[in-house]
C-alpha cells in the first residue's frame, strides 16, 4: 500500500465511523463529514496522480464517486433514503476509485440486504413487512385502492451498510492486490 492510499483510507475510515455513529444516533449523515471527504479524496488524487484516467487520478475519483452515488439517487428522490447516504457513497467512490468501487457497490448492497433482514427479524417486524409488501403489490395490481392505509416507514441506518460494505471492499482490494 502506498502512503497516499493509507492516508485516503484513514480519512475514509474516520468519515465512515463518524457517519455510522450519527446515522444510528441522529438518523443523519453530516455534510461536514461528506463534503470534506469528497474534496480531500479528489484533491489528493489530482495532487498525486494528476487528471489521470478511469483507473487513477481525478477522473477515476470523479467517475467512481458519481457512479456510486447515483445508485442511491432514486431512493433519495422517493424519500426512502437520505441524501447524506448519497453523499457518503460519493465520498467512498472518490476515495476508492475504479475498479475497487465496483466491489464496494456489491459489498455495500450485500451488507444493506443483510442489515435489513436482521433488523426486521430482530424487531419482530417480519409480518408487518410482508403485509406492507403485499399491500403495495395489491395497489399496483389495482386489487386494492391507493388510499388504503400505508404502512409506517421504518428507519434502517444505511450508513452502517455503507461502512461495512466499504471496509469489506477495502479488505478485498488489499488481499487481491498482493
Amino acid at each position: 500500500m502506498t502512503p497516499v492510499q493509507i492516508a485516503l483510507w484513514t480519512v475514509l475510515g474516520v468519515a465512515l465511523v463518524i457517519s455510522v455513529v450519527t446515522d444510528v444516533l441522529r438518523r443523519r449523515i453530516l455534510d461536514i463529514v461528506t463534503y470534506p471527504l469528497m474534496v480531500i479524496a479528489l484533491g489528493v488524487r489530482v495532487w498525486t496522480e494528476g487528471v489521470g484516467d478511469l483507473e487513477k487520478g481525478l477522473i477515476s475519483g470523479v467517475v467512481s464517486g458519481v457512479g456510486l452515488a447515483v445508485l442511491l439517487v432514486p431512493g433519495a428522490l422517493r424519500g426512502k433514503m437520505g441524501w447524506g447516504d448519497v453523499k457518503l457513497m460519493g465520498g467512498v467512490g472518490a476515495v476508492l476509485g475504479f475498479p475497487a468501487v465496483m466491489a464496494a457497490a456489491a459489498f455495500i448492497s450485500l451488507a444493506g440486504a443483510f442489515q435489513a433482514v436482521v433488523t426486521i427479524i430482530w424487531k419482530g417486524e417480519v409480518w408487518d413487512t410482508l403485509s406492507a409488501l403485499l399491500r403495495r403489490w395489491a395497489v399496483r395490481a389495482r386489487l386494492l385502492s391507493a388510499d388504503a392505509a400505508p404502512a409506517a416507514q421504518k428507519h434502517i441506518p444505511y450508513g452502517v451498510a455503507i461502512a461495512l460494505g466499504t471496509f469489506w471492499a477495502m479488505w478485498w482490494q488489499k488481499t487481491n492486490s498482493s
